[in-house]
């Protein structure tokens, strides 16, 4: 008797539970940092040394509205910057700027600014 009645409450739960779903911005978040990832940063001496495809120009910015938010770093700004060069179909960035500027609507504002490149896996110049 016990048995057949685990079977039918085992049943009712797994039913039951049929419909949940899970929902996360973790994997918006993750995506971005294997995106990152794949995308090098050269400066401009290394990116000679490739007969890279130059994709156009890339922009990142970010503001800060209120004091208590995590601060805006470099880091944060080449992130979002790799970002638009994967977008592009590139695998290269070279950083050309990155500062602070001031804003009235912000506590805190940073621009940066690179260049996107398409880079072949080897190195045509020593």
């Amino acid at each position: 008797m016990k048995k057949p009645a685990l079977i039918l409450l085992s049943t009712l739960v797994a039913t039951g539970c049929s419909g949940v779903t899970f929902k996360s911005n973790l994997g918006t978040y993750t995506a971005g940092k294997v995106v990152a990832a794949s995308v090098k940063e050269y400066s401009p001496v290394e990116i000679g040394r490739y007969d890279a495809d130059s994709l156009g120009m890339v922009e990142a910015s970010e503001c800060q509205k209120h004091v208590d938010e995590p601060e805006l770093t470099n880091a944060l700004l080449v992130r979002k910057l790799k970002i638009r060069v994967h977008d592009l179909g590139g695998n290269g960035v070279v950083v050309e700027s990155c500062s602070r500027v001031p804003s009235g609507a912000c506590t805190d504002y940073m621009e940066c600014r690179g260049t996107a490149y398409a880079v072949p896996y080897r190195q045509s110049r020593p």
